[in-house]
């Protein structure tokens, strides 16, 4: 029988768990990439994010977006750029 301090003090959060060291990159900046993008960033499946878009004002609004929401996620870096360049050394 739980205590009446362990019913009152209960965790709320998942335990931390590791993050794979894997990086996912994602092409465009439109709805359903931005979709996409919140449910891999939500499942923590990637250590680092990057998104490639030609729009570069677009494509810096949803990566401060991004980074903003990421300090509720697991996902420590999140990067963005216009050309494929920051996409090197990526398995997938």
């Amino acid at each position: 029988m739980a205590t009446l301090t362990e019913k009152l003090i209960a965790p709320v959060a998942e335990e931390e768990g590791t993050v794979p060291n894997n990086k996912i990159t994602v092409e465009g900046t439109g709805q359903v990439s931005m979709v996409f993008t919140i449910s891999i960033l939500g499942k923590s499946l990637t250590d680092e994010f990057a998104l490639v878009d030609v729009l570069e004002d677009k494509l810096k609004g949803e990566m401060m977006d991004l980074q903003h929401k990421s300090l509720f996620l697991q996902t420590p870096k999140i990067v963005a750029d216009k050309d494929y360049s920051h996409t090197k050394k990526q398995r997938y």
